[in-house]
Order: C-alpha cells, then structure tokens, then sequence
C-alpha cells in the first residue's frame, strides 16, 4: 500500500512532466516556421514529439542522478 507521500510525490512528478512537455510544445511551436509546404497541425505534432523526447530524457536523468 503507498503512502500518501508516496501518492503525492508520483502526482507531482506527473504534473511536473505534463507542465514540461506542454511548456516545450509550445517554444518549440513558436521557434519553427511554418512555410507554405507545412501544415500548422503537422509542425504541432512535430513539436509534440520533440517535447516528448526531450521531457522523458530529463526525467530519466533526473531520476539517474538522485540514486
């Protein structure tokens, strides 16, 4: 059974990755161009997928240097 330490700390790391991926998401939305061979909502998903990648490499690392 978790503790509620324990709960709130996993809520916290879970918000905290959301707030990162979404926060990146958007910088990295607002940085690239958009050309008239673009779509808005492909330059969106790339974006996503950059935020994503970059969100889950930090964590880990994070989580790597805490041990």
């Amino acid at each position: 059974m978790m503790k509620f330490h324990d709960v709130r700390d996993q809520i916290s790391k879970i918000a905290g990755f959301c707030g990162m991926v979404i926060s990146i998401t958007v910088a990295f939305y607002l940085i690239f161009p958009t050309g008239q061979a673009q779509s808005k909502f492909a330059m969106l998903l790339v974006s996503f997928g950059i935020a994503v990648a970059l969100s889950v490499l930090t964590f880990k690392a994070l989580l790597k240097s805490q041990r």
